[in-house]
């Protein structure tokens, strides 16, 4: 996910926020940031310039549970040389407040990342599973309830290969509690839609493609239960893939309008360009939900498609809607 794909989506959710109101920010509700900053990496597989050229960013969607919080968080740990690394992690934070002002939290969980490098004259996509440590201060700021400053660090730690310790720094708001809106209460009704956007091919000597998305989803709560058919686009060189995904998903309410949600399962697919092989994937989605109508809601995703092959893994940036039936 690239910082300006990350920045549009941003503004898009901020137009969903713009006229939205929320409850206390004390209560209990859903927290959202975005930050952004540099840091380097060290040991392992570090070779050359190991600073991370100040392309590293954050995107936070997490929900608060008494003095805890718990985040999903995309992490990009931008780019020294031959280690593209980012991903996905699930972290659990301990916050303090110390003033009116000032708020400080600690937070570690599992991280997920794909580094794309090239080892031996061979580019891959390098799947590891790590371990995400995080510090944050948040200083409250003139503008909606809960807003604030974050000044957060970083440290990635992951076995046989480099780690990472970053500086970043952006903006943050923790919502009161909400609850979707009485014409808007999933309610397990059928949602099917579509997605138009852009796919990347996470390797060198590749271009962008058109990619859609066909999905049928149903809630239940904050829990929901999803089909997708996938057309990822032909990049040119490597792949051109199509397929069906399922997907367990967890929906956050922000407000009584809008709302963020994670979902993953497997991905089934065939890529043209390599004979029609297929293969089972992961596909992680994160998604920001605005709810237009009873019947309609307005959607914005991003994708990962992981192959855990060491090749060919995709991100989609998405945009579309869902309607009631």
């Amino acid at each position: 996910m690239k910082p300006r794909t990350c920045m549009a989506a941003v503004l898009l959710v901020h137009a969903a926020l713009a006229h939205a109101g929320t409850l206390d920010p004390d209560d209990r509700g859903a927290y959202l940031s975005l930050a952004f900053g540099n840091g380097r990496i060290y040991g392992g597989n570090a070779t050359g310039y190991q600073w991370m050229r100040g392309r590293t960013f954050e995107v936070r969607a997490g929900r608060e549970q008494g003095a805890m919080r718990i985040d999903f968080v995309h992490y990009n740990e931008g780019h020294p040389d031959n280690n593209h690394r980012d991903g996905f992690a699930l972290q659990w934070l301990a916050a303090h407040r110390f003033s009116h002002a000032w708020t400080g939290e600690l937070g570690a969980g599992p991280y997920l990342s794909m580094n794309t490098t090239e080892i031996a004259g061979r580019q891959i996509d390098d799947a590891r599973l790590g371990v995400l440590l995080s510090a944050g201060l948040r200083l409250a700021v003139p503008g909606p309830p809960g807003t604030h400053l974050r000044l957060g660090y970083n440290h990635v730690a992951m076995r046989h290969v480099h780690r990472s310790d970053a500086l970043v720094l952006g903006v943050g708001r923790q919502f009161g509690p909400a609850e979707p809106a009485p014409d808007v209460v999933p309610d397990g009704h059928l949602w099917i839609g579509g997605t138009f956007g852009t796919s990347i091919t996470n390797m060198s000597g590749t271009h962008g493609a058109h990619a859609g998305v066909i999905e049928a989803r149903r809630y239940a709560d904050r829990w929901g239960i999803g089909t997708k058919f996938l057309f990822e686009g032909d990049d040119g060189a490597r792949v051109d893939r199509r397929g069906a995904a399922a997907q367990l998903w967890y929906e956050q309410p922000v407000t009584p309008r809008f709302s963020m949600s994670a979902g993953l399962g497997p991905y089934f697919t065939a890529n043209r360009r390599d004979g029609n092989r297929t293969a089972t994937n992961l596909l992680i989605s994160f998604q920001a939900e605005r709810a237009l109508s009873a019947r309609t809601r307005a959607i914005v995703n991003f994708n990962r498609i992981k192959t855990f092959r060491k090749t060919n893994d995709r991100d989609l940036f998405q945009v579309g809607l869902l309607r009631r039936f």
